[in-house]
Formats: C-alpha cells, sequence, structure tokens
C-alpha cells in the first residue's frame, strides 16, 4: 500500500507520540484489568502497512480474556471475560433456544488442539440477550451477556478486560487488535492457535459512507467500523464474539468492541460500485451505546432494593439510597397500551441523585415517552424512542418520573437504576451525564483549558426559582468555526426538548450573554471527528424577572432587553409533547 509523504510523516509522529505515552504509564498505578504478561510490541509503520493478508500467531498469554465458546466440545464463537462471573460475545452466537445447556466457555487457551496447563471450563448459568437484537440482517445491537455457573480464577493465564468508562470512546485512526480462532482467509481453513491483527477504527463518515455504496445500503445505530479500504485486514468466520482491544490512557486494554459481522473477509470497498464481490468495513458492537445495559446486569446484585415500577398503584414514594426501577414487571415483557405511571423519588436531604438507564423502549416520542420533573412539576428531562438515554445526574434529593404511553403499540418499557450522591459536580460534569442543576454555577468544555476531545457530547439543564429567569455568560470560546456552527457548536435552549433553540454559537469571539425567557435553560456542547481547540467556559446565573424590562410580544426573540414570556411547562399530569425535534451535525 502507498502512502504519502505527509501521511507517512504523521504516522510515524503518532506511534512516537503513543510509545511515548507507554513510558510515562509506567509510573502511574496499574489497573487491575487488561493486564497482560505479554508486553505489547512497539508498532512500526512498515510492520502495519505492508502486510496485505490476514494477521499472525499470538503469542502464548497475550490476551487472559479470551475465551473459546464451545457447543459439544466444537469451537463456534469467541468471547470476553469482564469480571469472575460474567463474559461477553455476540448475541448471534447464543440466540439459538436451549443453547445453555449445551454451551461451555474455556478460558486460559491458546492452542484448541490439546489441553493446556492452567486453562479453566466452565458451563453457562443463564444468556443475557440485549433486547433490541433482531437476526435479521444487518445485525444491529449484538451483544449477549453469559453469566458462569461459577467464577474463574484469576491469574496470569486468565484475567478481565476493562470495560469502557461512562463517555470514553477511542478515537478514530487509532489502531486496536482482534483476536479469535476464527477462518485464516474466507472460505479457508480453521486455525488451532489464537490469531491476531491489527485494525484501525474508521470514522463514523467513512463507516456510512462505505455502507452506502453497498447494492443495499444499510445502517444501525450500534456499528463500529473497522479495516482498509482496500482491505486485506478483517476478522472471519469463528471470530465472531471476539473483543476489539484498544488501549486507554492509562495503558490498560480495554473491551471498545464485540466482533459482529463483515460482507466477505478481508473484502475491500473502494470499487464497491463497479464488483460483484462486494465488500464492507469489519463490524464491531460499539461498547459505548450498550454500556448503562451491561452495568445493570452486572450489578443487579450490588443493589439493595429493586422496585418492580407496577402502574396499579399511583405515585408510590420512593426513600431508600439505591435501587432500581423496572416497567413493565421484567424487560423481556411487553406494557401496553395507555398507560399512566407516576413515581417519586425522595433520598436524604443532603444528598442528590443519579440515575442510570439501563433500557429504554418507548417507540415515539408523541406517544409513549418517560419524563423527569421536579417536585413543582416542572419538566426537566424527557426521554423517548429506541436511543438508550445517557445518565442522569439530578442535583436534588427528590424528583418525580412520569412514564406514558396512549398508543396501541407495544414495547418494552425501561428500566433505570437510582443512587444517591453527596454534591460534588465539576464544571465538566454534563459531559459525563446530563447534569440538572437547581442553582447558579461554572460550566465548561471537557479538559478546559486544554483541547476539547472528537465527538464531544455534553448537556446542562439549569432550573431557575420561581420567577427568576437565566442567563448565560460566556467567559471564553474557542471553538471550531465554520459558518452556520454545524462542526462544534454551544446550543442554548429553552426547554428540554430543544425544539426553542435561543443559541447557536461557535468561533473564537466571545458572545453577548444569553438569556432564556423561561426558568429552564438546556446548555449542549457537541463536537465532530475533525479539528478541536480550547473550548470554552461560562457562568449560568439567575435574576429576578423584576430586574428586566419584560415585553409581552409574539416576538420568539430573546435579546438583553426584549423578552418573549411563554406559558409554564406542563405539570406532571399535564398534556402530551409533541415530537421532540432531531439535529443532524454537518
Amino acid at each position: 500500500m502507498l502512502m504519502s509523504r505527509n501521511n507517512l510523516i504523521l504516522l510515524l509522529g503518532m506511534i512516537c507520540l503513543e510509545q511515548g505515552k507507554s513510558a510515562n504509564l509506567s509510573l502511574s498505578k496499574a489497573p487491575t484489568c487488561g493486564q497482560s504478561v505479554v508486553k505489547a510490541r512497539p508498532w512500526n509503520y512498515f510492520h502495519i502497512f505492508s502486510r496485505i493478508v490476514g494477521g499472525s500467531q499470538v503469542e502464548k498469554g497475550s490476551y487472559p480474556w479470551q475465551v473459546s465458546l464451545k457447543r459439544r466440545q466444537k469451537h463456534i464463537c469467541g468471547g470476553t471475560i469482564i469480571s469472575p462471573q460474567w463474559v461477553i460475545t455476540a448475541a448471534h452466537c447464543v440466540a439459538n433456544r436451549n443453547i445453555a445447556s449445551t454451551l461451555n466457555v474455556t478460558a486460559g487457551k491458546h492452542d484448541l488442539s490439546h489441553m493446556e496447563p492452567g486453562e479453566q471450563t466452565l458451563t453457562v448459568e443463564s444468556i443475557i440477550i440485549h433486547p433490541h437484537f433482531s437476526r435479521k440482517k444487518p445485525m444491529d445491537y449484538d451483544i449477549a451477556l453469559l453469566k458462569m455457573a461459577g467464577t474463574f480464577h484469576f491469574g496470569q493465564s486468565v484475567g478481565p478486560m476493562c470495560l469502557p468508562e461512562p463517555g470514553e470512546r477511542f478515537k478514530a485512526g487509532l489502531i486496536c487488535k482482534t483476536a479469535g480462532w476464527g477462518r485464516l482467509t474466507e472460505d479457508g481453513i480453521l486455525p488451532q492457535v489464537l490469531q491476531e491483527v491489527n485494525l484501525p477504527i474508521l470514522t463514523r463518515k467513512e463507516c456510512v459512507a462505505a455502507l452506502l455504496t453497498l447494492k443495499k445500503p444499510i445502517s444501525g445505530q450500534t456499528f463500529l467500523c473497522t479495516g482498509f479500504p482496500d482491505g486485506g485486514r478483517d476478522a472471519c468466520q469463528g471470530d465472531s464474539g471476539g473483543s476489539l482491544m484498544c488501549q486507554n490512557k492509562k495503558g490498560a486494554w480495554t473491551l471498545a468492541g464485540v466482533t459482529s459481522w463483515g460482507l466477505g473477509c478481508g473484502r475491500g470497498w473502494r470499487n464497491n460500485v463497479q464488483k460483484d464481490d462486494q465488500g464492507s468495513p469489519g463490524i464491531f458492537t460499539d461498547l459505548s451505546r450498550v454500556l448503562p445495559w451491561i452495568h445493570k446486569h452486572i450489578q443487579t446484585g450490588k443493589w439493595r432494593k429493586s422496585l418492580r415500577a407496577s402502574c396499579s398503584k399511583q405515585d408510590p414514594v420512593i426513600s431508600e439510597p439505591e435501587g432500581e426501577l423496572h416497567f413493565p414487571e421484567s424487560t423481556y415483557l411487553y406494557y401496553d397500551s395507555k398507560q399512566l405511571c407516576v413515581w417519586t423519588l425522595m433520598v436524604s436531604e443532603e444528598m442528590h441523585v443519579l440515575l442510570i438507564f439501563s433500557q429504554l423502549d418507548a417507540e415515539s416520542c408523541h406517544h409513549n415517552y418517560l419524563s423527569i420533573y421536579s417536585l413543582d412539576d416542572r419538566l426537566i428531562g424527557k426521554f423517548c424512542g429506541e436511543r438508550l438515554a445517557s445518565s442522569v445526574l439530578i442535583g436534588s434529593n427528590s424528583l418525580r418520573l412520569k412514564f406514558i404511553s396512549d398508543a396501541t403499540d407495544y414495547a418494552t418499557g425501561f428500566n433505570l437504576t437510582y443512587k444517591a450522591l453527596k454534591p460534588n459536580y465539576l464544571p465538566d460534569s454534563g459531559c459525563s451525564s446530563l447534569t440538572v442543576l437547581f442553582e447558579e454555577g461554572l460550566i465548561q468544555s471537557l479538559h478546559y483549558p486544554e483541547d476539547y476531545s472528537d465527538m464531544a457530547d455534553c448537556n446542562w439543564v439549569f432550573q431557575a426559582p420561581k420567577h427568576y429567569l437565566i442567563k448565560l455568560s460566556f467567559q471564553n470560546m474557542e471553538i471550531e468555526e465554520n459558518g452556520d456552527c454545524t462542526c462544534d457548536y454551544v446550543t442554548v435552549h429553552r426547554d428540554v426538548e430543544r425544539k426553542k433553540e435561543i443559541a447557536r454559537l461557535c468561533g473564537f469571539v466571545v458572545p453577548e450573554p444569553v438569556l432564556s425567557s423561561s426558568g429552564i435553560m438546556l446548555i449542549s456542547f457537541q463536537s465532530d471527528e475533525n479539528v478541536t481547540f480550547k473550548g470554552f467556559q461560562a457562568r449560568v446565573s439567575f435574576i429576578p424577572e423584576t430586574d428586566l424590562n419584560i415585553s409581552r410580544s409574539e416576538d420568539e426573540s430573546v435579546f438583553l432587553d426584549t423578552w418573549n414570556v411563554l406559558p409554564e411547562e406542563p405539570n406532571a399530569s399535564g398534556e402530551m409533547w409533541k415530537q421532540r425535534e432531531t439535529r443532524t451535525k454537518g
């Protein structure tokens, strides 16, 4: 493969930077997961780019989290250990009925042809398949959890891989690894010894563009794409369920994706339009998209209370410091239409509340949704559609949850965990959780004043006391600039449904203060996969209505001295909301 001189210099610079990072990491405390007794070989650009087929044999002990899923002693798929009792694999590997009784999982394995010292084999107690998985192609949400009947004993040859931290993303272009006992070529032989291959992560745009070149263009919510446009390196049949392994900033191997599917093995897609044997990138299930669902299942036993959220009892008050809410009774049941459920969550007065959604399936925002209200019945969050909600950090000890369904369709409801936390907000808290605050404060982009990260997604909601309005004053702004602010940008809304945008900002000039004519302000910061800068820092303050000249007009614009006063948001027993507006990045 040919490379331009500039690209070669850039690649060498990245290699030197990564090796420098690795040297510094040895000084930090070693994590308990993602550790290999075999030192990772230093990258070499000739080694990466000159090999045009397949991978190479793994050095024994390199990946202690790699397991072989066997059905009647025959290897069928790979998997990854994440704790002594839990393994992650692909849903399509274990989707057949009653497969658990014939399945066993072997860890510490290197050569499938003979028994090895240190290997451990366990049977499977239960299989949990993601509720949104469908065997229809293309397979989305292709992930499953295996609970072992027993536990793995960790040592040099068997150990867990790290799960990503909430909000952690691996940048496009990063070279990661995958391993398995799958075929060495398309329709080729199956090896006995574990193989590995280096694969670069593609940008979202590159992934979408490649899949659009297929005769039947496809898309998915959890696709993570890897590979080279000219092909040559890929996973293959028998590698399904294995891991896309990336090293995090601490040097620990982290599970970025689960091997799912691809069109052929090692085929390129650069000239798909002109050829019959079309190829695709290697598709992995993106762990960042399903992380709450994973944590929900592997941590269930740690919660003190699990409340089955029945609609037969209206507005129960829940006062336990942590627990779990389900609706309906089981994540595998469907709820009927015309449901109205309300729960009040109230923890100790000095505490705040963290919500983590592990499942959310309300198919239409107009007819089915879960809303969060403050106790004075002001809307502070609304969730709908099949997209998993992020965690929500509430700056209050009390809130009200309301679930509504008035449609004729069926869905599987929601599942969330909650936990009382001591207040400890950082200015960039909104970059790890949707953060809802009821007091004035400082906010900023992630890593400020250092450069923000690619694909940033930061969200804050502020609610002012009654008869107060909200003012957002920027202290600094250095955000990638383009004409309509569609690459990297700050948006300000006066509602939590993002229907009423009052500002969209980018560039390098500190903007004038932004004022909300309601007592609610939603502030979001988004970035794409390209260049990054310092970001922004701003202060949110509450201003009494009496301090401003308020005019009641039909003008929807909001300036420093002219206001449009809107009706109060509907309360917890109020009317339905309209379809949520969605925005796409440029």
